[in-house]
């Protein structure tokens, strides 16, 4: 499972350091013409990509109840298709969070299908919203990024239980306590209580916008229970209340690789961010997370053009692996990091440090600046 790589001590990159005061993050010059090409949107394609989701979804479902009829045992492979699929929601949703699925003018729907998909994720669209605006500006920055709130030190042990929580969810024994979790942080939403995110960086009105979303969430999942029950359709639970809970464990086997064990507090996303080679099918329904350091170079290219920024980036950039060569890469410097803490893996040539730099906005706002 060991890979082989070379690590250097964290005291030879004080260059790429995070000093909270001016930093500013570093890539590449993109020619502004070929920028304004990538950065174009397009209806057409978030529709059929967005409707082929859902079409494997609705057929995994019905597929599941027509095989039940048979056999319930041969109806779970197949209802785990379905759960295979739910779990790719949340690539969606990330796309919908920098409104670069649909043109400017289906903003009104690009909108309320965010809400539709948060709803289906258990998250309030506010929350989602304002915790990946900081994501983008503060990326693997401790104590400010909250989607990245690991311990400081990744070791193996914390590695293995990751991946261990992950496999006992798709096998439902996680799911339920997470889901009995997921009722409770949308009942503490709904109250008021704060998590520190929501202390530090929320506005009254985010604040209220999160009550009010999450009480929608709660009584929407109430209502698929309580019509579950009334009416013995119980694949009610299974496909909408508990699917986020299992599904998700299916994508977060690509997804935990975007930042685990890149490196803490640094100004060049080649280093705190991992990009992935993954398959047509998971390209088609991942929305441009496997192109994951760009993404953050440039968040607002919509996840179609990826490919394309790719291309001109590719030299600059690490050279991005497999899943199962992630991972190998996560466990082999968590590994490094049991015996050496302060051993970081560079994964690229930083001698052609980028000559741009971008500073991210204090407004709250998912744009960035670009600055010579």
């Amino acid at each position: 499972m060991m890979m082989k790589l070379k690590f250097t001590p964290r005291s030879e990159l004080l260059d790429y350091e995070w000093k909270r005061g001016g930093e500013a993050w570093r890539w590449p010059k993109v020619d502004r013409d070929v920028m304004k090409a990538l950065l174009e949107r397009s209806t057409l394609n978030g529709l059929w990509r967005s409707g082929l989701l859902f079409f494997c979804l609705v057929a995994s479902a019905v597929a599941t109840v027509m095989v039940s009829g048979y056999s319930l045992w041969l109806a779970i492979p197949v209802l785990y298709i379905y759960y295979f699929f739910y779990g790719f929601l949340v690539a969606l949703g990330h796309e919908l969070q920098h409104r670069t699925v649909f043109a400017r003018s289906f903003d009104w729907f690009s909108e309320r299908l965010f809400f539709v998909v948060q709803t289906l994720m258990w998250n309030s669209p506010t929350y989602a919203r304002v915790s990946h605006n900081l994501h983008h500006r503060y990326t693997m920055v401790r104590g400010v990024d909250p989607e990245t709130d690991w311990p400081e030190v990744i070791t193996y042990k914390w590695v293995r239980r990751l991946l261990l929580d992950l496999v006992l969810g798709i096998l439902i024994i996680g799911a339920v306590k997470r889901l009995y979790l997921d009722v409770v942080k949308q009942i503490q939403r709904v109250r008021g209580i704060k998590d520190r995110m929501m202390r530090d960086h929320c506005s009254d009105d985010d604040i209220a916008a999160i009550r009010g979303e999450s009480l929608v969430i709660l009584l929407f999942h109430l209502a698929v229970v309580v019509v579950a029950i009334l009416f013995r359709r119980w694949e009610l639970i299974a496909f909408i209340t508990l699917a986020w809970q299992i599904g998700s464990n299916f994508e977060s086997l690509w997804h935990h690789t975007e930042h685990i064990t890149r490196l803490y507090n640094v100004t060049d996303q080649r280093l705190a961010t991992r990009s992935i080679r993954v398959s047509p099918l998971i390209r088609l329904i991942y929305w441009g997370l496997d192109d994951h350091i760009d993404h953050h170079m440039f968040p607002q290219v919509p996840s179609r053009n990826l490919p394309r920024l790719h291309k001109i980036l590719s030299k600059k950039l690490p050279e991005p692996l497999h899943m199962i060569g992630c991972w190998r890469e996560i466990i082999t410097i968590a590994k490094e990091k049991d015996l050496r803490a302060q051993n970081e893996y560079v994964p690229c040539e930083l001698k052609s440090s980028p000559q741009t730099t971008i500073r991210p906005k204090d407004s709250g706002t998912p744009e960035w600046q670009l600055t010579s």
